[in-house]
């Protein structure tokens, strides 16, 4: 347990008790922004790699998009190994992190780190930095982590990346790491949320721009629509380096979900975008 993480946002986040954690995460299933159903998960042996774009509020808020991820990529069978691509919200730690040692822990069990491979991209990439304080308060990572163990147990090991910097030198640094060891066996996670605080028609709008990008594979346009269009997407960069390597292992983008904060809690004045997108060959 020394060398595990977490739980961060245990009782902020999501609830801090086991059966109370399962209920929210099925309710976000369930619910009329949701897939409308659990997901039906396979332990067949995973048909990857593929990625995920998932958001990473409450999940009060961004939960039911977040469904709609995991419903998706419940059907590919069981990672060995997920990539989590957060950003770095405290300002803690290099402009890149990776944690190359231990786990995490949440309400429903501890995953542990993939040393090896963790290894491996750290000494791949030029930004990389094996620092454990860049993760000590984040929770774009944690987050997701709920909804893994709820597919798949603890049956699986996790190498979590913290972006501070994220412009296209890092981004592309990193999807040429990662790419080196891209197997059928690995899932990759790029956390993020889409506009902030804006108003319902804005933040549609602007969302919409940047999610096109997405799906066109598009990294430049991407990052031109981002700064050109003051896009307020807090991790714009953990998508850049999953759209480098999509283009790189020729998997074709699925656009799942988008909604925000106002449609799925009733308050339109100040929003915030979740969009979950899926990627695969």
């Amino acid at each position: 347990m020394q060398n595990f993480l977490g739980p961060v946002v245990a009782g902020k986040f999501y609830p801090e008790k086991k059966k109370e954690l399962v209920d929210r995460i099925e309710s976000c299933y369930t619910d009329r922004h949701g897939p409308g159903e659990l997901p039906r998960s396979s332990d067949s042996e995973f048909s990857g790699p593929a990625g995920l774009v998932a958001p990473h509020a409450g999940y009060r808020y961004s939960g039911p998009v977040a469904a709609h991820a995991y419903h998706w990529i419940a059907q590919f069978g069981v990672p060995e190994t997920v990539v989590l691509i957060g950003t770095n919200h405290s300002g803690l730690g290099p402009d890149a992190s990776l944690l190359v040692e231990g786990g995490w822990s949440t309400p429903l069990g501890e995953v542990d780190v993939n040393e090896d491979l963790g290894k491996k991209i750290l000494e791949s990439s030029d930004y990389l930095r094996n620092e454990r304080s860049a993760f000590a308060r984040e929770h774009s990572i944690e987050v997701q982590l709920p909804f893994l163990q709820y597919l798949w147990g603890n049956d699986f090991s996790i190498v979590p990346v913290c972006l501070k910097r994220q412009d296209e030198e890092v981004a592309r640094d990193l999807a040429s790491a990662m790419s080196q060891y891209i197997s059928k066996d690995i899932l990759l996670v790029a956390s993020t949320d889409f506009s902030h605080y804006e108003k319902q028609e804005i933040a549609e709008k602007k969302d919409k721009r940047a999610i096109q990008s997405i799906m066109g594979l598009d990294p430049e346009g991407f990052y031109e629509n981002v700064h050109e269009h003051d896009i307020s997407i807090c991790g714009y960069g953990a998508v850049a380096v999953l759209l480098n390597i999509a283009l790189n292992e020729a998997l074709g983008p699925s656009e799942l979900k988008y909604a925000t904060s106002g449609e799925v809690a009733g308050y339109g004045e100040e929003v915030v975008g979740y969009s979950a997108i899926g990627f695969r060959k």
